[in-house]
């Protein structure tokens, strides 16, 4: 029957039946420990087998680079869906494209459980076979250098580098601007979002997309300080006419 699994002060996990459930602490920071803990509850509380697990972030500070390796080579469930409470959250657990268990994000707690039960697909789509390694076409258009993801990407490190190499070859010779399609970008793992910030050879970036686009784009800004002006737009009108003005305009 369900009941209680097991319980600490950072999360809290319960035995739902046909599915586990991993509730996370407000302001609680991830760390390699943690994970270990939750590993082996999760493991003990399933001793027929592999669950599904139902991890719920909310309001998680952050997560630690040790904690982000150990949960992708996690395999104690046997699927996971991550929910969160809003685009934060999917930038928060972006690493977990890389997840060698099948994971989603979800912000709607009934469709992660609806997935996790195989009564419904929904999510996004995380877990590393999945990924596309270079989601993007790139290309020089009079001295501007146009980036278009593809749609619902969650660019993951060897995309971001890949992408640099790309702007390396298009244009060797000098720091040209840029203008980035994300067309509703998933997420970005940190480690992809330092290699923009400390790799990435432009004069200037427009981001152009929805409102989870202006999401990543905020947080980029506020949290990698990229050392090129970096701005969201609505339109690529409004883009293009901020890159022509040039640098610190």
């Amino acid at each position: 029957m369900p009941g209680h699994a097991g319980e600490r002060s950072r999360y809290t996990l319960t035995d739902d039946g046909a599915f586990l459930r991993l509730r996370w602490g407000a302001g609680v920071t991830i760390e390699a420990d943690d994970v270990r803990s939750t590993m082996a509850a999760v493991t003990a509380a399933s001793p027929a087998g592999r669950r599904p697990l139902l991890v719920n972030i909310g309001l998680v500070a952050a997560i630690t680079l040790d904690a982000r390796r150990l949960l992708i080579e996690d395999t104690c469930s046997l699927r996971t869906g991550v929910v969160g409470v809003d685009e934060v959250g999917k930038v928060l657990t972006a690493f977990n494209y890389r997840s060698a268990t099948p994971s989603r994000y979800f912000t709607v707690e009934a469709e992660a459980i609806a997935w996790l039960t195989g009564k419904a697909e929904g999510g996004e789509t995380t877990s590393r076979e999945s990924v596309d390694p270079d989601p993007f076409t790139a290309r020089m258009e009079e001295g501007l250098l146009l980036v278009e993801w593809d749609p619902g990407t969650s660019v993951t490190t060897e995309a971001a580098e890949s992408l640099v190499a790309a702007v390396a070859a298009l244009e060797p010779s000098r720091r040209p601007p840029m203008l980035a399609r994300n067309n509703d970008m998933v997420s970005l793992t940190n480690e992809a979002l330092d290699v923009f910030a400390g790799r990435l050879d432009v004069a200037a970036l427009a981001i152009v997309g929805e409102d989870g686009d202006r999401v990543i784009a905020t947080y980029y800004k506020q949290l990698h300080a990229p050392p090129y002006p970096t701005r969201f737009f609505a339109t690529e009108a409004e883009a293009r006419r901020w890159l022509a003005l040039g640098p610190g305009s």
